[in-house]
């Protein structure tokens, strides 16, 4: 079993931070573990592992809530963090915790370089399905299960290994430079963390849709968002994505459509009535990030071709 320091306090990450510092750390593993939606409405960081070649430890982000110095420690410039495929990570930390995490080394970007496989697993001696139940274990729940607390530590043991050899395979071939510019980047990227806003990338078919259209299905978007909210819980066991289209498309009346899709499944005792349903969705409908047509449309009125309109089928 891997020997790991946990790390609950503020006070003991300063000394921890203070500590690789001290010791001229230029590079840290580092891996995030969390909710994202599946166990309830808002997204947590639960802990962040690290292993600096010597000595690994668990960060308890949960159980630490905000904290400065762990803002401070995730954007270090003098520490480079190690990662795989560090997306979804940089995102979690802008939305969850108000920063990004910089300056990085992305194994993934080193592999897509290289012309290999992008995968971990596969070096960590892990099956793949056994790595996405253990990422989809309900991180929240405290104590942390041993088990989980072992394969978080063992996810970030042989990182600094692993690029370590993928650094000097890119370094022969002239693409390490390449290597950094395009790890790095990822921690500029900005991220949307306010969820009403995501409507536009995320609604299916929202790009094609009239405008009209949009607009109610930005409504219908926002209202899943208020109604999660409400009773803490992930949005997509409330209405997936695809009962959204469903609903804006129905025959009937939006309030009686959603009424519809969200007690399909549930037990007379569970339905959600029609009173708060009319209520998340007039307040959805007053949000202010619902589009509105810019000042030049509004001044000139566009008449669609004659095929535009036959396709937008006369609206809602």
């Amino acid at each position: 079993m891997a020997q790991y320091t946990i790390i609950t306090e503020e006070s003991r990450l300063k000394k921890y931070v203070g500590n690789l510092l001290t010791r001229g750390v230029k590079k840290l593993a580092l891996d995030m573990e969390g909710d994202q939606g599946m166990f309830r409405y808002r997204y947590a960081v639960s802990i962040l592992q690290c292993f600096d070649g010597e000595n690994a430890a668990v960060i308890d982000v949960l159980k630490m809530g905000g904290s400065d110095t762990l803002r401070e420690f995730l954007t270090c410039q003098d520490i480079v963090k190690v990662m795989f495929a560090c997306g979804n990570d940089i995102f979690m930390a802008q939305t969850v915790l108000g920063c990004t995490i910089t300056p990085i080394n992305d194994i993934s970007v080193a592999q897509k370089l290289l012309g290999l496989p992008i995968n971990l697993a596969a070096y960590l001696n892990i099956d793949k399905e056994e790595k996405d139940a253990f990422q989809r274990a309900n991180w929240l729940l405290r104590p942390i299960k041993p088990a989980l607390l072992e394969y978080a530590v063992n996810d970030v043991l042989k990182l600094l290994e692993i690029e370590n050899g993928l650094a000097s395979q890119l370094v022969e071939r002239g693409l390490y430079e390449e290597y950094i510019r395009a790890s790095r980047a990822a921690s500029d990227k900005k991220h949307i963390s306010n969820p009403h806003l995501l409507f536009e990338t995320k609604f299916p078919g929202y790009a094609k849709m009239p405008f009209e259209k949009k607009r109610r299905a930005a409504a219908l978007w926002i209202f899943r968002e208020l109604l999660g909210e409400r009773f803490d819980c992930p949005v997509g066991y409330l209405l997936p994505k695809k009962s959204l289209r469903q609903v804006l498309y129905s025959d009937k009346e939006l309030p009686h459509a959603v009424e519809a899709e969200l007690n399909r499944h549930r037990k007379p005792q569970k339905r959600l009535g029609l009173g708060l349903i009319k209520e998340l969705l007039d307040a959805a409908a007053r949000s202010p990030h619902i589009p509105e047509k810019s000042a030049s449309l509004k001044r000139r009125r566009v008449y669609p071709k004659p095929q535009e309109a036959r396709n937008e089928g006369g609206g809602v």
